[in-house]
């Protein structure tokens, strides 16, 4: 087995030991969503080298990252097929991804890579490295063009500046994370998602917890850390946050999209509901195409293929 199956099967086995604690999370109630005639289900043609684990969306067009090998598949709302878009490599790993400003942002898991592609032209125009020990889980581009990337294993966020970005290389900033969040055994820090250019939600999958990253004025430092109460998600892996609403894909069991809302600036969460499909095996995020939810079935628990994405209808 690949050392990138083995730490993703390791995320899962955290995720499955969190999952009895979902149900007494819910607290909030609300809008509790099954299956329906609207979803729809995409399959990765032909089968990839490892477990799907990202996706991002730009319109119709969507694209899901490849662990094992770094390959990037393509798709459409228009077909039920997700084709290869850019070829993966040995020694290469895809885990979050994000399309921003025609480019696709890249967070390598194992690798310590964060690989920036034009999607033009599937070349990679930036690339930067943070070393070796970590495990780049997830990002988000703000709407400066600054990259914060989660690390699993290591109490940092990683900063790289629209600078850096513009001139392909550069030393990508550490920002020191452990002062407002413990780091514990097994998968830390995961999704990730910008409230503003100053304002960044985290979840930690191990802990269920959520935390408001306050960050400088120039985005180079952090300003406060602090834990977003009265919610908490057990197993929280990719997020998305939609018009306000905060969704968070838990693997499970059961595996579901959790709708929390966030008040007071950030400050407390209540859950709202939660959306359930028995198209959904062992996902792992989400990204939003139109009126769909777009959840990758990563299934590192089983890795049966063929893998899929699951499109959900987005209501509200």
């Amino acid at each position: 087995m690949r050392r990138t199956s083995r730490i993703l099967v390791a995320l899962v086995s955290v995720t499955l030991a969190g999952g009895g604690a979902v149900a007494a999370a819910q607290s909030g109630g609300g809008d509790d969503r099954g299956g329906g005639s609207d979803e729809r289900l995409f399959t990765l043609v032909p089968d990839p080298a490892g477990n799907p684990e990202g996706v991002a969306a730009k319109g119709r067009t969507f694209f899901v990252s490849i662990t094992a090998d770094g390959a990037i598949y393509r798709g459409s709302l228009k077909r039920g097929t997700v084709k290869p878009f850019i070829p993966g490599a040995q020694g290469k790993a895809a885990v979050g991804i994000k399309v921003r400003f025609g480019r696709l942002y890249v967070a390598g898991g194992p690798t310590g890579t964060i690989t920036v592609y034009d999607l033009a032209t599937k070349q990679a125009v930036a690339t930067f490295e943070t070393g070796s020990g970590g495990f780049l889980n997830d990002l988000v581009v703000t709407r400066t063009g600054d990259v914060y990337v989660t690390d699993s294993f290591r109490p940092t966020l990683w900063h790289v500046t629209p600078a850096q970005v513009e001139a392909g290389s550069g030393t990508p900033q550490a920002l020191d994370v452990s002062s407002g969040i413990p780091f514990e055994k097994g998968f830390n820090l995961n999704g990730i998602v910008a409230r503003s250019a100053s304002s960044l939600v985290v979840v930690q999958t191990n802990t269920g917890k959520l935390f408001r990253v306050d960050l400088g004025a120039d985005g180079a430092s952090i300003d406060a850390i602090d834990e977003v109460r009265d919610v908490t998600v057990a197993g929280g892996d990719g997020m998305l946050l939609d018009r306000g609403r905060l969704v968070v894909v838990q693997g499970g069991p059961p595996a579901q999209l959790t709708l929390v809302k966030l008040k007071g600036g950030a400050s407390r969460g209540e859950i709202r509901g939660t959306i359930t499909s028995d198209k959904l095996n062992g996902p792992s995020t989400v990204a939003r195409a139109r009126d769909l939810y777009l959840v990758v079935n990563a299934d590192f628990a089983n890795s049966a293929t063929p893998f899929t994405v699951a499109g959900l209808p987005r209501h509200g």
